[in-house]
């Protein structure tokens, strides 16, 4: 992954520069899980009440489109066809659910821009590469669309 070096330095100039600062900065900062989906929530069936989250180990105060980074939530933890509809049907009822009541945290997620957007994309595949390549774990997937999205991001912020 030597030659990503120069556009990770690219990226890390577009992140100080003038011109970026403002958009990159315009977000709302939140406690969050980040780690959150229902193998980490327990849930009494009998009074249909969360009672309790567990593993608060990544937890910290984040910017809100951070919250929930990899959109685990509503994940079952389960990689499958029909894992994927479920996680698509919860999110839309989660979606619904937060209209319903008034509950912002959609909006509050949102990017405020373009570049913001692709500033978390670039962070989000370029941690996944940092984190999994040197257990040697998912290597097609790090030297392949991981790394693609990457540098697709990072190009956002070329002069």
């Amino acid at each position: 992954m030597r030659p990503l070096l120069a556009r990770i330095e690219v990226l890390i100039e577009a992140l100080t520069h003038p011109n970026n600062i403002d958009e990159l900065n315009n977000v709302k900062m939140v406690l969050a899980h980040k780690d959150l989906h229902f193998a980490n929530i327990m849930y009494d069936t009998k009074t249909s009440q969360i009672t309790s989250i567990l593993d608060w180990e990544f937890a910290g105060i984040v910017p809100f489109t951070r919250w929930n980074p990899i959109k685990a939530f509503p994940w079952n933890a389960q990689h499958s066809p029909s894992s994927d509809q479920e996680w698509k049907r919860l999110w839309n009822m989660f979606v619904k659910r937060c209209q319903e009541q008034g509950v912002s945290i959609l909006k509050d997620q949102e990017f405020s821009g373009p570049k913001q957007e692709a500033m978390q994309k670039a962070a989000n595949f370029l941690r996944a590469i940092v984190e999994v390549c040197p257990r040697g774990e998912k290597l097609e997937l790090a030297q392949g669309i991981w790394k693609d999205t990457f540098l697709e991001q990072v190009s956002a912020f070329d002069l």
